[in-house]
């Protein structure tokens, strides 16, 4: 009996070693992963700290550094400075604030052309920058230089964008409800209120989108070859964003706001960025929050080959043709201060 007790207890003392061993294993494990972690922690919080130690002028927080390193290695992150941007207040529109410069959206659309056309893009900066600032690298083809006053030039590099709830899609061969239904008012308005002289092509470029602006670049060749005196060249376009960034309110109706895009990929380009900020100035006097601004992108748009070249937005997809035209009279005026002042600024300077 005595015997049978023996083994039964030298039977469970080795059961509970094993136990016992399993269960220091099991606690080690969890002290190295808690130190591990901590660890960790500990470094990913001290780099930032560290770094905006040794830059403080260029490092004040951690986001920033965490954008700082993204620059140096993502081309396209180093998007433009944000001075601020109004969103008027639309009835039954709720407003949403702006996406953070480094949502993923965000740098995908700088790198993909035509990306952000796909879906809502981010919102608008104006971007100041002086006269000397270096011109990016890019483009090869000349600057045309236009020494005195002429011809504005108005066509569209995507011809067949439509108002989704005018014409129930968001492009359409019936021109009478796409952007160029915009281009014919605007070149109207200027020859009948202003006295300038205005061409405007109807011709249609993106069948397919994806070749848009390859298509229409022999056609702005063809404008300015019959037109050599021109002063403006427009490419009116309606945007792709959401109706809560493209709509404000003018005379209590809602109405479609207006973004001015310049590309930067080609040399003499802050000439274009010069006209464009002019006109948003302009109708921050005669309408504050009707324009989004001015943003600046790494593409060429065609606008290497006049030094008035100007792609403007107005509206998007989401807003109807009516609300798109309600904006045109605004642009229009502070187009129309722009070319009777060329003379007086330094614009191609």
């Amino acid at each position: 009996m005595s015997g049978k007790a023996g083994s039964y207890f030298r039977r469970r003392k080795r059961r509970w070693s094993r136990k016992s061993r399993s269960r220091r294993l099991f606690y080690l494990s969890l002290v190295v992963l808690l130190t591990s972690g901590l660890l960790f922690w500990n470094w990913i919080t001290a780099v930032p700290h560290h770094a905006a130690q040794m830059l403080p002028d260029i490092l004040p927080a951690r986001s920033e550094f965490y954008r700082f390193t993204l620059r140096q290695v993502i081309p396209g992150v180093a998007l433009p400075a944000a001075v601020g941007e109004k969103n008027e207040k639309v009835p039954g529109v709720e407003l949403r604030p702006l996406s953070t410069a480094l949502h993923p959206y965000r740098i995908l659309a700088t790198q993909i052309p035509y990306l952000a056309e796909a879906g809502e893009q981010p919102q608008a900066l104006v971007q100041f920058v002086s006269r000397e600032t270096e011109a990016a690298p890019g483009n090869l083809m000349p600057q045309i230089l236009l020494p005195d006053k002429g011809m504005v030039i108005v066509y569209h590099a995507h011809t067949t964008e439509s108002f989704l709830p005018t014409s129930g899609e968001k492009f359409t061969e019936d021109l009478a409800q796409t952007v160029v239904r915009l281009g014919s008012e605007v070149a109207r308005l200027l020859r009948e209120e202003h006295a300038i002289p205005v061409v405007h092509s109807r011709e249609i470029h993106d069948l397919p989108r994806s070749t848009a602006y390859e298509v229409a670049l022999s056609t702005v060749r063809e404008l300015l070859e019959a037109h050599p005196d021109a002063l403006l060249l427009l490419d009116l376009h309606r945007d792709g964003v959401d109706r809560k960034i493209s709509t404000t309110l003018l005379g209590g109706q809602s109405a479609g706001r207006i973004l001015f895009v310049v590309g930067s990929r080609h040399p003499g380009w802050q000439r274009n960025f010069a006209k464009a900020l002019f006109l948003h100035e302009t109708l921050e006097e005669i309408a504050p929050g009707l324009s989004r601004g001015v943003r600046e992108r790494p593409f060429s748009f065609n606008q290497h080959l006049h030094p008035g070249s100007l792609l403007i937005e107005i509206g998007g997809h989401e807003n109807s043709l009516a609300e798109a035209l309600r904006a045109v009279p605004y642009l229009v005026r502070a187009l129309a201060k722009l070319y009777s002042e060329m003379d007086e600024r330094a614009f191609s300077e």
